[in-house]
């Protein structure tokens, strides 16, 4: 910011020019085509035309307003803190809570204006949880917004405005970003013969755009596994979560026969606006033969036939005794009656 000129009498034009150095300076960056003093001769007649030109622009620029003349551009992480600039200038250095009213609004993707923050006659309204304005900040020509845990629904166009009397507008495009969560498998086998899937989740990103590739080390020789014909790369539609995030699942499948030497290293490589470059998780995929059975299918057979006979022998030798004992006390008790007859 830099202070008004000060005008005084019989100052010149130059003289002005000189004192209003800057973007808030009488002239500001006005030049006449036709320098009217420069062929005049009377320097007082010219000196009081320069004054009167000077106050009518600066009356003009004072009650007209400002605004910037760019709209700001800025990026915040979800769940993080940030700052949305707004400075201003006042006619007075002192300034009363009274004639000062601040308003905060945003507009969303989906152009549905709300308002954020406002500040009259001294009292501050929050409408967003979360929105803090300093007031110490106020009085050094400072309406700068912080929003506090930034969601998705934070993203838009915010405008401040500010009427001091004069009125002052500011715009700054807010874009929020979420980084992926990217997660493996710790380790991955498969049996010789057989085939093996490994997915690669990925969770909570934003925005939407987001590239899954998969890749294959096999020693020093790296290849893209959309590629190959010895795999198969499936990638699912994007799911848009509660938070207003994206999550996305993506699968390899390759046959055992391809693994060299008996492992490999999978790659899956995710690409995003958050990431600087492309961000690469992998996993080593060893190869297992397969296990041995300690008894080959005829010998669990005859065991089992071998054991069956066993049961069975046993049931029937067990009831042949229990016959005889039986037997045997019914036929002697029938020769005791006899012998007393």
């Amino acid at each position: 910011m830099h202070p008004e000129p000060r005008l005084e009498a019989g100052s010149t034009r130059e003289e002005l020019m000189a004192k209003g150095s800057g973007p808030h300076s009488i002239f500001g960056n006005w030049e006449p085509q036709i320098d009217l003093c420069s062929k005049s001769k009377d320097s007082v007649f010219c000196s009081s035309i320069s004054v009167y030109l000077s106050i009518c622009l600066h009356f003009f620029s004072a009650f007209s307003g400002s605004s910037a003349d760019t709209t700001q551009k800025l990026n915040v992480l979800l769940g993080a803190d940030v700052t949305l600039s707004c400075l201003f200038d006042t006619i007075s250095k002192l300034m009363e809570w009274s004639t000062l009213t601040i308003e905060w609004n945003m507009v969303d993707k989906r152009a549905h204006k709300s308002i954020v923050y406002t500040f009259e006659d001294g009292r501050a309204h929050v409408k967003r949880d979360g929105s803090v304005m300093d007031k110490i900040g106020l009085l050094q020509s400072n309406a700068s917004l912080q929003l506090q845990n930034v969601t998705i629904a934070d993203e838009g166009l915010y405008t401040c405005r500010i009427i001091t009397p004069v009125v002052y507008t500011e715009t700054t495009t807010l874009e929020v970003l979420a980084r992926p969560s990217v997660l493996l498998p710790d380790k991955a086998a498969v049996t010789e013969g057989e085939e093996k899937t490994i997915q690669c989740d990925i969770s909570s990103f934003y925005p939407k755009k987001l590239v899954v590739s998969w890749h294959i080390q096999n020693g020093s020789r790296t290849v893209n596994a959309g590629l190959s014909h010895h795999s198969r790369v499936c990638t699912e539609m994007a799911v848009h979560n509660p938070d207003g995030t994206y999550s996305i699942r993506s699968g390899m499948t390759l046959h055992a026969s391809t693994v060299k030497d008996r492992e490999m290293r999978i790659i899956c490589q995710v690409e995003h606006q958050t990431y600087d470059w492309p961000f690469n998780r992998s996993v080593v995929l060893t190869v297992h033969a397969p296990s041995q059975h300690l008894y080959s299918a005829f010998t669990l057979v005859s065991v089992t036939c071998v054991i069956s006979l066993l049961l069975v022998s046993s049931v029937i030798g067990g009831i042949l005794l229990l016959y005889r004992y039986f037997y045997k006390g019914t036929y002697q008790h029938e020769q005791n009656e006899w012998c007393y007859i």
